[in-house]
């Protein structure tokens, strides 16, 4: 009977054994996913381009998509809080006053309260006015702001994509814009390399707009 009693509980403490296991590692594999979706801007970051940052530089990050211009990823600080930048970024009716180039941003639906469907209008050099229609979706969490675009309408692309995250860092805000454009493809061959000069400009827009809200 003893014997019996021994192997009886040597059984169930290894049948324990794979359950713990596996336990633990379902664990893991969930804490990864966590800190996965939670990880911040910086952390995407090295230690040499967030100095350049700090020194007033941009991290430029080009992606190839197979087409004309690449998807663009832009970082930069900024000196105001997040909820500034948001401001900013929601402002469409004074976006033609701090956004050279841009004759007007206008709401078409605004279907909740950070959906937005927005025909923006643009004057561009030999091809005069240009309009693209864009869909502009907020989202926030403990963390940040996000901000996400997806093209409804336009003259020029068959493509317009991309997102922002603006998270506090030190005593102001990081920020992440990522774009990508297929322009059609006259306008391609006109303005070919011309991609990385209107990211940098709109960036450097938000982030001066920004700055002199936050004064």
């Amino acid at each position: 009977m003893k014997t019996l009693m021994n192997l009886t509980q040597r059984r169930s403490r290894g049948s324990c054994g794979p359950m713990r296991i596996a336990a633990t590692v379902l664990a893991v594999l969930i804490a990864g996913v966590f800190a996965e979706a939670r990880a911040d801007l910086v952390s995407e970051l090295s230690k040499e381009e967030i100095s350049d940052l700090k020194s007033g530089d941009v991290v430029v990050r080009p992606k190839d998509r197979g087409g004309v211009w690449p998807e663009l990823t832009v970082y930069t600080l900024i000196k105001a809080p997040v909820s500034t930048v948001e401001k900013v970024l929601r402002d469409y009716e004074h976006a033609h006053e701090f956004q050279a180039g841009l004759v007007s941003a206008k709401v078409l639906e605004h279907p909740s309260p950070d959906t937005y469907v927005v025909e923006y209008t643009s004057k561009v050099p030999i091809l005069g006015s240009m309009s693209n229609t864009v869909r502009n979706t907020f989202t926030s969490d403990d963390d940040g702001v996000n901000v996400a675009w997806n093209l409804v309408k336009s003259s020029s692309a068959d493509i317009s994509e991309g997102s922002l995250r603006v998270e506090p860092f030190e005593n102001g805000s990081i920020m992440r814009y990522t774009n990508y454009v297929k322009p059609k493809s006259s306008v391609a061959a006109l303005a070919k390399g011309a991609a990385l000069k209107e990211v940098k400009k709109t960036v450097n827009e938000i982030k001066t707009e920004a700055e002199k809200r936050a004064k």
